[in-house]
């Protein structure tokens, strides 16, 4: 879930706070201007702030930073290496006004790039609210944004109007995205990819009109572009509340009216990242359950948290299911029957402390009575507990038990079994998968994943939700072990056909070396044009169907630009025709009208291969 910060540096960015003390944000300048608390200071301050948080609470976090005024600068790409950003932070300049449009489909093309469209991003704009002036300005961006959403409603009923009943659905759908108008390269209407946009708005709503008036557009910005997002504001504090707690307040300045009172301070502003820090980075802590009776589990930390899922049924109701927290192994299955089947999203999974695991426990004791029904565990649960508690003991005298009374938590959890460490070991030596029931009819795998030569995590791979939702394995709630087969049954699992058919035209792409080698053997018969035109078109259109079949559209945009890459790698002796029926090739892939499965790509006809 990576994380791209914008921050704002036009010229009112570089303002003084009003009635703030000056030493609060200097850097040990010697002029008075330079100790003035100016808002890029407080900026600063809490990108400061964040780093910090996400240091301590989710390391593994890829951070960018972007600057923009009229123009936009990525200071620093995506790093791991947070030092980076804050070095970065003082030698920022300032410059001219605001234009928040354009950095915003710079960060669009900036991630799809980086991570494509189907990742999650976090984007926090750190700014004053400022609005712009000009063509520019907020306030043309969202009416630039209505029309274009009143242009495509007009288009698609227009569309729809003019369709009759002779028109098949893939040529319906095909007419309506072809009417639809396309934004301008320099315009934004929406991110691409699931995203969640934080303005991080720093100002007095109580005593600077143009603060007001700006958040006011900021949040009409989101409702008509139907972006996902929120504004922070730093909550005002009342006058006893800044005078008991607040030591960098106006009111030690020796301003003690009430609009001074009502101004943007230092710790207001670090509260408010703090809630956004809280709201968008809160850690999903779950407890990872294995075995049968005599059960073993761990607390542990779910990354990146998991997003609710939302499905639509063929009615078009919406349900949305939450992860449970509680994984449940239900079982172990080798990784070559899993294969590659769609997944929601993967996580790692990474043990907790035990101090975490007993506020967790503290927190969910109203959880438990719920499912209990009563306020005391089940008599179940209490021998469980019994029992655990019987081979936690040691074999020595009450004296071994007083000292390890005394025994620092860092021994306690050395000493301590833990479940992650078992399932990786097990996992990673077996080749397995452990088969994760997350939440009511949902499940998942766990399995050992190599992030790099030496480092190795627990990957949570999710699922859709239902039991059925892997074909080749069938209903998940059936699977049973070899002794549950009956005397004489095929103990191997898939079961295989007696008779294979080498005559067969389906397209499975269940692993990725299957897709490769199908879209490498195309571009086999690409190089030998002219003498394999037939076999290349025969190729290529047995690959457009089932991309369109399996509804991967995204695959013909990847194979035009591939056709076009290899355009230019060809050798010099190649044939003319090669390039020619390439770029034939790539224009076909991309027209609307051929996305219909009944359409068909014809060669070229070219005086190279004779068909005209």
């Amino acid at each position: 879930m990576p994380t791209i910060i914008a921050l704002d540096v036009s010229l009112s960015m570089s303002r003084p706070i009003p009635n703030q003390p000056s030493g609060t944000g200097g850097s040990g300048g010697s002029t008075e201007s330079e100790n003035v608390l100016t808002y890029h200071h407080l900026a600063a301050q809490g990108i400061n702030y964040v780093l910090d948080y996400l240091t301590k609470h989710a390391r593994l976090e890829y951070v960018s930073l972007i600057i923009y005024s009229s123009l936009y600068e990525v200071v620093v790409d995506f790093t791991r290496d947070y030092e980076s950003i804050r070095q970065a932070l003082p030698k920022i300049e300032h410059y001219d006004k605001t234009c928040l449009e354009n950095v915003l489909v710079a960060v669009n093309n900036a991630f799809k790039t980086h991570w494509g469209s189907q990742n999650y991003c976090q984007i926090i704009f750190v700014t004053d609210c400022g609005v712009g002036m000009g063509p520019t300005s907020l306030k043309n961006t969202i009416i630039n944004i209505q029309t274009y959403k009143a242009a495509c409603a007009a288009a698609a009923a227009a569309a729809a109007a003019s369709s009759d009943g002779s028109k098949t659905a893939a040529a319906l759908a095909a007419g309506n995205s072809a009417s639809i108008p396309a934004p301008s390269e320099n315009q934004w209407v929406g991110f691409s990819y699931p995203s969640k946009l934080s303005f991080m708005c720093l100002g007095s709503l109580s005593t600077d009109s143009a603060f007001r008036c700006g958040t006011k557009l900021y949040r009409q910005l989101l409702e008509v572009s139907g972006q996902k997002g929120q504004l922070f504001i730093p909550r005002l504090k009342i006058k006893h509340e800044e005078s008991a707690g607040d030591e960098t307040s106006p009111s030690t300045a020796g301003d003690d009216s009430e609009d001074g009172m009502r101004q943007l301070t230092r710790s207001s502003a670090l509260e408010c990242f703090a809630t956004m820090c809280d709201v968008n980075y809160r850690q999903f802590e779950a407890t990872l359950r294995c075995g049968g009776y005599f059960r073993l589990e761990e607390p542990v930390t779910v990354w990146p948290a998991p997003l609710p899922y939302t499905a639509r049924d063929v009615l078009g109701a919406e349900t949305t299911k939450l992860m449970s927290r509680r994984l449940e192994v239900c079982g172990f299955i080798r990784m070559s029957d899993i294969g590659s089947p769609m997944s929601v999203s993967r996580h790692l999974i990474l043990p907790r402390s035990t101090a975490a695991g007993a506020a967790e426990r503290e927190n969910d004791g109203g959880k438990a009575e719920l499912k209990n029904g009563h306020g005391h565990p089940s008599a179940e649960e209490r021998l469980e507990a019994d029992i655990k508690a019987f081979y936690a003991k040691s074999d020595s005298g009450g004296e071994h038990h007083q000292h390890d009374d005394h025994t620092p938590d860092g021994g306690a959890d050395v000493n301590k079994e833990s479940v992650c460490v078992l399932l990786h070991g097990s996992l990673k030596v077996e080749n397995m998968a452990a088969l994760v029931l997350v939440g009511d009819n949902w499940y998942g795998f766990i399995y050992s994943y190599a992030d790099g030569k030496k480092k190795w995590n627990l990957m949570l791979n999710v699922l859709p939700p239902g039991s059925d939702v892997v074909p080749w394995l069938g209903d998940l709630r059936y699977l049973g072990t070899m002794e549950d087969a009956f005397q004489g049954e095929n103990p191997s699992f898939p079961i295989k056909a007696d008779k294979r058919s080498y005559s067969q035209t389906i397209v499975v792409w269940i692993r990725h070396a299957s897709l490769q080698s199908d879209i490498q053997k195309v571009l086999r018969h690409a190089k030998k044009l002219p003498e394999k035109t037939q076999h290349f078109y025969k190729e290529l259109n047995r690959i457009r169907r089932a991309a369109l079949s399996l509804g991967f559209v995204e695959l013909l945009e990847g194979l035009a630009h591939i056709f076009e890459r290899e355009i230019s790698t060809l050798p010099l002796n190649a044939s003319p025709d090669c390039s020619m029926q390439l770029t034939h090739a790539a224009i076909e892939l991309r027209k609307t009208n051929n996305r219909d499965l009944k359409s068909v790509i014809h060669a070229l006809p070219t005086q190279y291969n004779q068909l005209g």
